[in-house]
């Protein structure tokens, strides 16, 4: 018992080292370790101490929450090979980020996120046409009003004669489609019948594809988004809602109890006011979708790419962590020793009895805000633990179905337990390791695509960004699942025929 002891804390050890060196360089890709290091003591004093505004300058970065995808106050385009985020909304951060003296990071995330984020302490503040409403001024603060927008909707052109406003809809039993978490959404319960046909979606182009296929009929939107998606897509038009908001405009906002950070901003947005120079940013930013606006599917290669790379990343390292992790839970497990026992099932149970996008978000928005990690470190720690549960039981299967004889034989030999285990047992169980292994690792490409939630850009999440910006839903996601498939077979080719070359060793 005491050996087994032994060899799993010297096996966490080891394994600390390795982890530590995996998660290490992939940290840096987004924040320094400096970067980190302040990062943490800003997210936890600055909302407690109400002086975000010092932290935020001596930082030297302004970290803005946004929800791309819609246009024209934020969407992504392709510039010189890289993905950038841009529109309206982008351009006021900016504008804002100058005026503190600092760098503007955009942190993107899907907008239901957006305030749980900032609440966590991940984001500084939000630009991302959000509406103040009184609701959500309870959570946060608001700055001044930057843009009034009417509410419209979005129709097939074919449908134009049927519908004149939201009435209109209610009385033909149309089907209506609307954002998650959104101004749109609020508004469509209030004047809409609890009989009414509501599809809630979670992001815009989404609704807008569904509208395209004729699974909605009606989509309630921003009148400056309607009108980008209208401008984009000759079988769509937009029409009045009729739906007076009580809402006042789009603001930013921001943590409350921030009076030096609302000032500062209030300064930029009045002068922006003043100017008019908002609406010149939006027309700035539709020039940039017509612009974007090419035949050739080709063009959107590079965010497909981007997405592979990415949905690969997350893929190899939550394999490797999941199996170290992994084969120590299994030694706990295996080891006699009760408490060890106890921890290594509760951890299984716990991951397994709770859905990954939970685990998700707990990591991003809880252990991320401690630690100041990034939104990609986030998602790749959360489905690395996540694995590491199902690895466990992977690796504990097969180790079990090696002969008990073999052990006995090896401990009749002299050997220890250490050394029975590793070089008797542990080689013997990879026959039924190997295959488990990897179908959890084909799984796990498919799973990556939670970690698009919060704004890792991993395949689903690059597949949205082309709808948005093509105006298209099917053709995205057709390409999109014959990339998953190629990867998918590709791989499970790979391991079939390594696990027949591992097969002919051990006949």
């Amino acid at each position: 018992m005491h050996k087994a002891i032994h060899l799993i804390f010297r096996y966490i050890t080891v394994t600390f080292l390795l982890i530590t060196s995996l998660l290490s360089p992939i940290s840096t890709l987004t924040v320094s370790a400096q970067d980190q290091e302040e990062e943490e003591t800003s997210s936890l004093e600055s909302v407690t101490e109400g002086d975000l505004l010092e932290t935020i300058q001596d930082r030297g970065s302004l970290r803005m929450g946004v929800a791309s995808g819609y246009a024209p106050f934020e969407f992504i385009v392709n510039e010189n090979g890289e993905n950038v985020i841009t529109g309206s909304d982008v351009f006021l951060g900016q504008r804002l980020a100058d005026d503190l003296d600092v760098e503007l990071e955009l942190i993107d995330m899907e907008f239901p996120n957006l305030i749980t984020a900032m609440e966590a302490g991940n984001i500084d503040i939000i630009i991302s046409g959000m509406t103040y409403t009184e609701e959500r001024d309870e959570t946060i603060d608001f700055s001044e009003i930057y843009h009034q927008d009417t509410q419209s909707f979005a129709i097939r052109v074919e449908d134009e004669g049927m519908y004149s406003s939201y009435q209109d809809i209610i009385d033909g039993e149309g089907v209506i489609g609307v954002q998650e978490n959104t101004l749109q959404e609020t508004l469509i319960r209030q004047n809409f019948p609890e009989e009414a046909d509501i599809v809630v979606m979670r992001k815009s182009g989404d609704v807008i594809s569904a509208l395209q296929a004729s699974q909605v009929d009606a989509v309630l939107l921003d009148d400056s988004v309607a009108n980008a998606f209208a401008a984009e897509n000759e079988n769509l038009t937009v029409i009045d809602s009729g739906i007076e908001a009580d809402s006042a405009g789009k603001a930013i906002g921001l943590p409350e109890n921030q009076p030096a950070l609302q000032e500062a901003i209030n300064a930029t947005v009045n002068e922006v006011n003043a100017t008019g120079q908002y609406e010149e940013w939006l027309e700035d930013a539709y020039g940039v979708i017509g612009d974007s606006q090419q035949e050739s599917w080709l063009r959107y290669w590079p965010y497909f790419w981007d997405g592979i790379k990415t949905t690969l990343l997350i893929s190899f390292v939550s394999i490797i962590v999941g199996t170290i992790l992994g084969s120590i839970l299994a030694l706990m497990r295996l080891s006699g020793v009760r408490i060890l026992e106890i921890l290594s099932r509760l951890y299984i149970e716990i991951v397994r009895g709770t859905p990954l996008m939970i685990q998700v978000l707990f990591v991003f928005i809880g252990l991320g805000s401690i630690f100041g990690w990034s939104t990609l470190t986030s998602g790749l720690v959360a489905v690395s633990l996540n694995s590491t549960a199902y690895i466990c039981e992977i690796i504990r299967g097969g180790i079990n179905a090696v002969d008990k004889g073999q052990s006995e034989a090896a401990r009749a030999l002299g050997l220890d337990y250490k050394t029975t285990m590793r070089q008797v047992v542990f080689p013997q169980s990879l026959r039924s390791i190997w295959p488990s292994l990897g179908n959890e690792f084909v799984t796990l490409i498919k799973e990556s695509s939670i970690v698009s939630t919060i704004g890792v850009a991993e395949l689903t999440f690059q597949t949205r960004n082309v709808t948005s910006l093509s105006y298209r839903g099917v053709e995205p996601l057709i390409i999109s699942m014959v990339l998953y498939l190629i990867l998918t077979y590709s791989l499970t080719q790979l391991l079939n025929w390594y696990e027949k070359r591992m097969s002919k060793k051990y006949v």
